[in-house]
């Protein structure tokens, strides 16, 4: 709310439509602490007529109706967490971090009923993707550049909607809602970038999964690993422990490289280094056994 203190000439008044599941508890809160208005969701548009100009939907999930939308004279606008029509859908940043994007931004848009994240652009803004941010850093940066974006669009607010412009219908990206599935970790398929771009997007969330004979083992901090004294003859899912550096890696799959693993748990025990896991567990084991295989997650 500091930019809505510091635009009372563009804003004189905000209230808040929101759920009582999930982040609507916190976006709750945060109404009642701020003394704000608040509507539940699905909310009766006799609440809503003649008293707003616009609608703004903020990481909400949910299709809003035709009915809705007229019920303000200026329509609603979405900030959104990509450049559209790069992956629209809910998933956004997590998507960005999976495929490696080294860019990303915030996009304002008008909203449509019936369809998700088609709308004409309002503004955008883009920023760079460390190789090393993970998607809670991201999201971080992004929430507060859509902040400042969606307050820049309120300046001249009848202008910028007049002007917005159409998304492209050549470079569309989806990203739907992921599940946990999606922090096993296929070995033999997956190569390190692809791995350690898992990792980076999924550990606010989920750890990565793999499987340790036949148990279930949760990686909890992997690093991309580069190394060239190895041996050619390793399979994807082999373990080597390197005691130079005193990590532990592993071997990957499709276009190869190796992930290192500094930090894991394994059921009935504390959470360990790799060191740690490789001296009290895969240094007893042949070489031949010294490796991990995928999972499925329950």
């Amino acid at each position: 709310m500091n930019f809505y203190r510091r635009t009372q000439t563009i804003i004189s008044k905000v209230d808040v439509v929101t759920t009582s599941m999930g982040n609507g508890i916190n976006v709750r809160s945060f109404a009642k602490e701020e003394k704000l208005d608040i509507y539940d969701w699905p909310i009766n548009t006799t609440l809503l007529d003649g008293k707003y100009d616009i609608g703004v939907v903020v990481s909400f999930g949910r299709l809003i109706p035709e009915k809705i939308i007229k019920c303000f004279p200026l329509g609603m606008i979405n900030v959104h967490a990509s450049l559209l029509p790069r992956w629209r859908g809910a998933a956004p940043i997590i998507y960005t971090i999976l495929n490696g994007d080294l860019t990303s931004g915030v996009t304002i848009m008008k909203i449509h009923p019936r369809r998700f994240d088609i709308g004409e652009i309002v503004k955008q803004h883009s920023c760079s993707v460390g190789k090393d941010e993970t998607a809670d850093e991201l999201k971080k940066k992004l929430s507060n550049m859509g902040g400042r974006l969606l307050i820049d669009s309120f300046k001249e607010l009848t202008r910028n909607l007049r002007y917005a412009v159409p998304q492209s219908e050549n470079e569309i990206t989806y990203a739907p809602k992921v599940d946990k599935n999606l922090s096993i970790i296929n070995w033999d398929e997956t190569d390190s970038n692809s791995v350690y771009n898992k990792y980076r997007a999924l550990c606010g969330l989920w750890p990565l999964i793999t499987t340790w004979h036949g148990t279930s083992i949760k990686l909890l901090k992997v690093c991309n690993y580069q190394t060239t004294n190895i041996d050619t003859q390793l399979k994807p899912g082999d373990l080597i422990y390197d005691k130079q550096s005193q990590k532990l890696f592993v071997k990957c799959g499709g276009k190869g490289g190796y992930v290192s693993i500094e930090k894991l748990k394994i059921p009935g025990h504390r959470t360990m280094s790799g060191k740690d896991f490789f001296n009290g567990f895969v240094y007893m084991k042949p070489i031949s056994e010294r490796k991990f295989n995928s999972t499925h997650v329950n």
